[in-house]
């Protein structure tokens, strides 16, 4: 397809009139004769006559409709001529007279990285894989708050001399990828007017012409925000689809340059293409090592260096979960780590924000299994989950959400004999249990309110309490939610006795309907029941 410009521009040349480009562009759209006079408000004879005016011009003789396929010939060669020289002129413009250093960096809403900790390795095996390795597609991936923007930035400003054009956006806002190229592009072009292009696989075209002729870095940030929620990890959003191709085309066709992204879940492209021998790899930012996470404490002015590792554990060496949590030792507690550890959460303000961005992207059945992971307490296997759910669950389906949540970095995994075993880290348990906690008290009080149990949803999915389980997690199943739930209740209602009775009513509408359908609801109501408050 002729971009509109260019055909503007074309046309000019020719004396062909605005009317005239009008019906043309029309015309050039597989458009009939009568089509064009509805769409114009026009009579046919006007079109007919305004098309000739334009092959008049363009010295188009005969008659029939060969003419039209004579114009877009001659129009498809001037637009693949002019391409060409603009590569050309690019190709012959040298870049150290052409721009500056700065010039040639764009570097975006990229946050200042000044203080980093840590990730010496990491930022080593980046340089391993893009300088020397040469690969064309890497994905830097974990869960919120592990570091993933920092170290894209750290890394770059490391590698920058090396690059002829380095490029770092942020995709937060979810631009539409014909607006992101547009933007790159008239970068990389040195911001000269060109012929816009409208086709976005032409625009991918373009940019990875200019990374044969160029040595790029392009890094693209907070990739998830193009990716749906309450979806398997790495689905595109309705729109977003073509990012797809871009990462595809990236990955697989021959260039010289580097496109980086950072991401929470890793989009479906880079685990297709991604390999030990390929030049597209994936990188999972973990934990900070203990001594590289003592550096945030220490800038915080924490005390009780004895507690700090204890922290550091608890939160995986996650560094945002560690600064959200030093400030606030240093704010509430005066610097004492022990304090906090004693109030028994680990989750509260912006951590708490920080999980729920997190968890509110997943799908149905991981949530069913996050809320299963959470009441075992302990690693599990996934036979054992698969016997906990109610409705039945494929081993396909049960295995692509386990997939799906190992790619979000949510999942812990140990490997015994013969079974892999399943947890959640102890910050995100401990959410997961809140939102269960939460999410069973307002069911109780809508029952309460309508006499009616359509809305009671996760007390028939999921047990409270587990009969098969051993004492010991049953003493602790009921300590993390069954009294909760009751000290929820007692703040609603305040009265024991009022519990006692809206719960006891629950149960006779529970009896006239399906066992399976019933699930585990009337079990979790006799753990209420049965109870006592803290």
């Amino acid at each position: 397809m002729i971009p509109q410009d260019f055909l503007k521009a074309i046309a000019a040349e020719r004396s062909v009139s605005d009317s005239e480009i009008e019906v043309l562009s029309h015309a050039l759209a597989g458009e009939t004769i009568a089509a064009i006079a509805t769409n114009l408000g026009i009579r046919p004879e006007a079109v007919r006559k305004r098309l000739g005016e334009v092959y008049k011009k363009f010295h188009i003789a005969g008659a029939g409709p060969g003419k039209m396929a004579k114009l877009q010939q001659i129009l498809v060669s001037k637009y693949q001529e002019h391409q060409v020289q603009m590569l050309e002129e690019a190709r012959e413009k040298p870049l150290s007279i052409a721009t500056t250093a700065k010039e040639r960096q764009d570097w975006g809403e990229a946050p200042d990285v000044s203080i980093f900790y840590g990730r010496r390795s990491q930022l080593d095996t980046l340089k391993e894989w893009i300088l020397n390795q040469e690969c064309r597609l890497v994905a830097i991936l974990g869960m919120s708050g592990i570091g993933k923007t920092a170290l894209s930035v750290k890394f770059a400003h490391e590698v920058s001399d090396e690059f002829d054009y380095l490029i770092w956006r942020s995709l937060r806002h979810s631009p539409p990828l014909k607006d992101l190229l547009d933007n790159i592009l008239q970068f990389l072009s040195l911001r000269r007017s060109t012929y816009s292009i409208t086709e976005v696989n032409e625009k991918i075209s373009q940019l990875i012409g200019y990374f044969r002729e160029h040595r790029c870095l392009l890094i693209l940030d907070g990739v998830e925000t193009i990716l749906k929620k309450d979806s398997l990890a790495g689905q595109y959003r309705e729109g977003y689809e073509n990012y797809g191709d871009l990462f595809r085309r990236l990955g697989e066709e021959p260039h010289q340059s580097s496109l980086a992204i950072a991401s929470l879940e890793k989009p479906k492209e880079i685990g297709l293409l991604e390999g030990e021998t390929t030049p597209v790899r994936s990188l999972l930012v973990t934990d900070l090592e203990e001594e590289e996470a003592w550096q945030i404490f220490q800038a915080k002015g924490l005390a009780e260096e004895d507690k700090w590792g204890e922290l550091i554990s608890l939160y995986r060496g996650n560094p945002l979960k560690l600064k959200i949590a030093a400030s606030t030792i240093r704010d509430l507690f005066g610097g004492q780590v022990s304090e906090l550890l004693k109030q028994n959460t680990l989750v509260f303000g912006d951590i708490n924000n920080l999980l729920e961005q997190q968890f509110e992207r997943l799908s149905a059945l991981e949530r069913e299994i996050i809320y299963w992971l959470a009441i075992e307490r302990q690693p599990v296997s996934m036979q054992k989950l698969r016997d906990n759910m109610l409705l039945p669950v494929s081993q396909r389906e049960l295995l692509e959400a386990l997939d799906s949540l190992g790619r979000r970095s949510l999942l812990e995994q140990e490997t015994k004999p013969e079974e892999a075993l399943f947890s959640l880290q102890p910050a995100f348990m401990e959410y997961v249990t809140n939102r269960i906690v939460e999410g069973v008290s307002a069911e109780i009080r809508e029952v309460f309110r309508t006499k009616k149990t359509e809305k009671i949803v996760m007390m028939r999915s999921h047990a409270l309490v587990q009969l098969q389980a051993d004492k010991e997690l049953q003493d602790n199943q009921s300590c993390y939610f069954v009294v909760p739930i009751k000290n929820r209740l007692r703040r609603m209602f305040r009265s024991e006795s009022k519990i006692q009775e809206y719960l006891t009513q629950i149960q006779p509408l529970l009896e006239g309907e399906p066992a399976l359908e019933v699930g585990y609801a009337m079990e979790n109501v006799r753990q209420l029941l049965n109870s006592h408050l803290s």
